[in-house]
């Protein structure tokens, strides 16, 4: 068993990742009280703090973060808990674990006087307003817990509670997070998360459900992993980094794993190798060692309003592995290979997956997001596709197309305007076993039917039908290449392709109509969310006159180049057949209609 497979290596890295004082928190603010981003400074880091210490595992870093919790709780500093202040409750999740895992002993860590403060504080919850969405499992643990441990708790809340978040389930173990069109990481280390600690100490009907819907999603959600290690980099709240792997640890800590297809020799490959990946990333702050806002490296571009500098420790909930001892059978089971189908539809997610070797990739026919208040909210769900290898770009601004996150969309700006917009309000969505067909707009006035056919994780095809009321300049983008430079390198340019090539890999885009020009748009330092170095984004430009205009084009990208495939577009009153060498692909014409 290497270093990297045991227990005590992973310890070792916890305490890299855990900040020794609170002086780091003057980084960067949040859209939250002071005092409420101190709370969040305690006790996120408590998902593995917890674990650790009760398992007997009391260094000096471990040590400190418990006297810490020992003495807010001793002296009553904790902050009022208020409808205005609802963030507080985000942040007691860990302690309903702690209470319904760890029970008398958790309770034992205070007086007499400092645990019937706790419970009155917590039952401060019962009194609030919760928005639509996870936040609910709040409630249900905490009051769960206290449940558990026989205190004061509100069965009315909970029960309020657990009929909520059955309110939100969509079917084959799917959730939305409120009414929304969002179906992001907030599934996997919310919802299932939650719902499977919460069926560790409670045996009532919602905690049977909880675990079967975990059965039914852990389907789906194994293809959000590549055989790298990384996951899908797609949604909100990605700052959470190595978060995602949570739910496969739980899933293990409840048993469900072994009424799933997977191995417990397969998961523990997919867990650690998703660790690695991300212990091998600059995501540390060099003065105080804490987890930095940013995906790949230290990019507040990425952050949301409620992300401070304690937040990217949601990700130690992937620490709750910490509870299996060096004798457990997860550090001592060989790592075995997960083998996945090459593709799948899903269609709670609206995702075409496809997987290879080298990455995968996720064709997005049906997600966006309606909250206005979300940074970058076109960049992190409108792209047309998503990949484990390329990541995405974010935006700089709008006004000119190469500060515009051009990869993987179709930017659109009235024409000489630059100005430019993308995929944002899907009205309506189709699915067919090879394809799917969706239906957006912009402005109310500019309407678009794009058709997403996945071929390989390396290629798929996109139809674009674009109608419109004036003229708009277009341009359509193909994968983000790090680390393309036009200072230093050329590009292959044709009359209908682009393409560019470095060490990293390659990225591809071919027009199918001859009917766009070919260029390459290039992108600043600090845009992609993997890499910090500029980038560079094989593009197609035209501008489209008023009425209805058809283009389309292929889409290529890995780590090495791959022989153009012959590709031939038909198109007919029925519709669009695309040949790509010897196979044959038909896309029947859709006709949508206004709601």
């Amino acid at each position: 068993m290497s270093n990297q497979a045991s227990r005590e290596w992973w310890l070792r890295w916890l305490e890299e990742l855990l900040p020794e004082d609170l002086s780091y928190l003057e980084q960067s603010g949040g859209s939250y009280l002071k005092e409420i981003r101190e709370l969040e400074a305690l006790l996120r880091p408590m998902w593995a703090v917890l674990p650790a210490y009760f398992s007997g595992y009391k260094s000096k870093k471990i040590v400190f973060y418990m006297d810490w919790l020992k003495q807010v709780i001793e002296k009553q500093e904790l902050p009022e808990v208020s409808t205005e202040n609802r963030q507080i409750a985000v942040e007691t999740g860990v302690l309903g674990y702690a209470l319904g895992i760890y029970q008398t002993d958790f309770l034992q860590l205070f007086s007499e006087n400092g645990q019937a403060y706790l419970i009155d504080w917590l039952n401060q919850l019962n009194h609030i307003d919760f928005p639509e969405g996870n936040w609910y499992f709040f409630l249900i643990l905490v009051n769960g817990g206290l449940k558990k441990n026989g205190c004061k708790y509100s069965g009315t809340r909970l029960q309020e509670a657990l009929k909520k978040i059955d309110s939100f389930y969509l079917g084959n173990g799917w959730y939305s997070d409120g009414k929304n069109f969002q179906r992001d990481y907030y599934v996997a280390f919310a919802f299932h998360f939650y719902g499977l600690l919460y069926s560790r100490f409670s045996k009532d009907a919602y905690a049977k459900e909880f675990r079967t819907r975990a059965i039914y999603f852990s389907k789906d959600f194994i293809y959000w992993f590549d055989d790298k290690g990384r996951s899908l980099p797609f949604g909100r709240s990605l700052t959470y980094r190595f978060a995602p792997i949570s739910f496969w640890v739980v899933l293990i800590l409840s048993d469900v794993y072994t009424e799933t297809p997977f191995s417990l020799g397969q998961l523990k490959k997919m867990i650690l190798d998703h660790l690695r990946f991300w212990k091998e990333q600059p995501i540390t702050a060099s003065a105080n060692g804490n987890l930095s806002i940013g995906y790949g490296y230290s990019q507040q571009f990425l952050s949301e309003d409620y992300n401070s500098p304690g937040s990217p420790m949601w990700a130690f909930k992937s620490f709750l592995l910490f509870e299996l001892g060096s004798d457990a059978s997860f550090w001592q089971v060989a790592e075995e290979k997960i083998v996945r189908q090459k593709g799948c539809v899903q269609k709670e997610a609206g995702f075409y997956i496809q997987t290879d070797d080298h990455q995968t990739t996720a064709l997005s026919n049906f997600q966006y997001s309606q909250n206005e208040q979300l940074y970058h909210r076109q960049e992190k769900y409108g792209k047309f596709c998503y990949s484990t290898l390329f990541g995405f770009n974010l935006s700089r601004g709008n006004e000119a197309i190469e500060q515009f996150a051009v990869d993987n969309t179709l930017a659109i700006s009235m024409a000489g305007h630059q100005q430019f917009q993308s995929r944002a309000t899907i009205e309506q969505s189709r699915y067919y076993k090879n394809y799917g067909v969706n239906r957006w707009k912009l402005w109310n006035e500019v309407f678009v039917t794009t058709y997403l056919l996945p071929i390989n994780a390396t290629s798929h095809i996109r139809i674009h039908e674009i109608t419109a009321p004036y003229a708009l300049d277009t341009y359509e983008g193909g994968f983000p290449l790090w680390d393309w430079n036009k200072k230093y390198q050329v590009p292959q340019v044709t009359d209908r392709s682009c393409l560019l090539k470095n060490r990293w890999g390659y990225s591809e885009i071919i027009d199918l109509k001859n009917n766009r020009k070919p260029l390459v748009v290039s992108q600043g330092p600090n845009s992609n969310i993997y890499n910090c170095e500029k980038n560079a984004v094989p593009s197609l430009q035209k501008t489209v006159t008023k009425g209805t205009t058809l283009v389309a084009c292929y889409v290529a990208g890995n780590t090495l180049k791959q022989k153009a495939p012959h590709l031939q577009l038909m198109i007919d009153e029925k519709g669009y057949q695309v040949s790509i060498d010897q196979q044959k692909y038909f896309m029947k014409k859709e006709h949508f209609y206004d709601k």
